[in-house]
């Protein structure tokens, strides 16, 4: 059976990460920078390669998060724990990354972008603790 609350915020996180590539992708000021380290090529190219953009994680994140909890039977932490981590590599993923504070112009759909980020990152944190708590 299903784990519905880690897959409602793997799913809330997978479709933020959806919308903030399309944002990415229309705004190439926002590569992905984190710590100052940026892959060649375009924007688009790098999310189609898996490194994000500097508003939008990486699309292996939404889809490892969202395929352990759709496996999640019940017998055991590893789902929880998955979709825990992910949403710190989330949130520590979106604090290093050079739009996060200002240092690269943001429109106010990369802002929203990010918030989205860090608010998908905590549901998924808080799920995933509730969830190894209540074993």
């Amino acid at each position: 059976m299903t784990d519905r609350l880690l897959l409602a915020t793997s799913g809330i996180f997978a479709l933020s990460t959806a919308a903030a590539s399309v944002v990415a992708a229309r705004h190439p000021a926002v590569p992905g920078e984190p710590l100052g380290l940026r892959a060649p090529g375009s924007v688009v190219a790098q999310l189609a390669a898996g490194w994000g953009a500097g508003v939008a994680a990486p699309w292996p994140m939404p889809a490892v998060a969202t395929w352990s909890a759709w496996r999640a039977t019940g017998d055991g932490p590893g789902p929880a724990r998955t979709v825990a981590t992910v949403g710190a590599m989330v949130l520590v993923g979106t604090a290093i990354e050079p739009v996060t504070w200002g240092r690269r112009p943001a429109t106010g759909a990369a802002r929203a972008a990010i918030a989205a980020n860090l608010a998908s990152g905590i549901s998924m944190v808080l799920a995933g603790a509730h969830r190894l708590r209540s074993r």
